[in-house]
């Protein structure tokens, strides 16, 4: 028997089948869900913050700045322009033509084999998937917790 599923609103849906037809409002969840998004993307930047580089602190402020006013939004910034590509990656640019690190006005930097020596000794290149690897469980488990299935 064929079935027609509408989609009233994001929360709202009603479906048909034959001369049934079943209305499935899941908007008491909307919050949850949306609760579980801030949280997520709030400890995401937490957990990543102790393998990013902080010489001075400056990248990691920006960082978490653009990222807080995402948060919520299912948008983490792992490393915030101009320095966040190059950081992110581990890996000297230099610009091509000098084959320096230090690049003539408007020169667009190439990647280099050579990787970047952080002053931090916990930091790592591709910090994001670090800090997955350490606390991926709890953020599926912080979720689950607040988008309510508990398990």
């Amino acid at each position: 028997m064929p079935k027609k599923v509408k989609m009233l609103n994001k929360t709202h849906y009603k479906m048909k089948s034959g001369s049934t037809t079943l209305e499935l409002d899941l908007s008491r969840f909307e919050k949850q869900f949306q609760d579980a998004q801030f949280e997520l993307d709030s400890v995401v930047m937490a957990d990543m913050k102790p393998y990013m580089p902080h010489q001075t602190g400056t990248f990691i402020n920006i960082t978490s700045a653009q990222s807080a006013s995402l948060a919520g939004s299912g948008t983490v910034v792992a490393a915030a322009p101009p320095m966040g590509r190059f950081l992110y990656e581990g890996k000297v640019m230099v610009d091509p033509a000098t084959n320096s690190p230090w690049a003539r006005p408007g020169a667009k930097k190439v990647v280099t084999d050579r990787d970047l020596k952080y002053s931090n000794p916990k930091a790592t290149a591709h910090w994001f998937d670090k800090a997955k690897e350490q606390h991926g469980d709890n953020w599926i488990a912080t979720v689950k917790r607040i988008a309510g299935s508990g398990k």
